[in-house]
């Protein structure tokens, strides 16, 4: 992959990644999803269009793979965590639980933590194109969760959670290889 190509996704991960915009009360998570596709489609343009600047070397195709994978990795397990909230926060799904909002800190971080890797383990198993695996997952994750699961809101809200970030993984990992080819 042609480096120059990769910039403008860097540089808006980077940013994504370090942007302090959160889902909060007003239920903003389609505004967020929306404007996010928006971004992410124009970087990929811009990148098209600076990738016809410069032809790289060897090595520069080889550092713009590297920064590719750097660049995916970031993007779906960091700000893959306000990507999820966002679906969870949709008006039409209504997920947003009481108790979710007085969750301790460090339930959340621990959940941040889980889906974090999630994510992680999904897009590995993509690039490495064990799509079967990724039931494993789901398996895990419910036998984890298996007493609170009984409680059918919870079981919903864990459910799309779940589903979302794979999606998001495998989206990511879908994209990557379609970039690298």
């Amino acid at each position: 992959m042609n480096p120059l190509e990769l910039v403008p996704l860097l540089a808006y991960t980077t940013v994504a990644v370090m942007w302090p915009a959160q889902i909060d009360a007003h239920r903003r998570g389609r505004t967020l999803l929306l404007v996010e596709a928006v971004i992410v489609l124009a970087a990929l343009v811009v990148g098209q269009l600076l990738a016809k600047l410069v032809t790289p070397s060897p090595a520069g195709y080889r550092w713009g793979g590297v920064g590719l994978y750097a660049t995916g990795y970031l993007y779906v397990c960091i700000r893959g965590q306000i990507l999820v909230r966002s679906v969870l926060e949709l008006p039409a799904l209504q997920m947003r639980r009481d108790d979710d909002r007085t969750a301790g800190a460090i339930d959340i971080a621990r959940g941040r933590t889980i889906g974090s890797l999630e994510r992680a383990i999904a897009l590995t198993l993509v690039l490495l194109g064990q799509y079967g695996a990724l039931g494993l997952i789901v398996a895990a994750k419910s036998v984890a969760r298996f007493k609170a699961l009984e409680d059918r809101e919870f079981a919903e809200y864990f459910l799309i959670g779940t589903l979302a970030s794979l999606l998001l993984a495998l989206a990511g990992g879908l994209g990557l290889q379609a970039l690298l080819r």
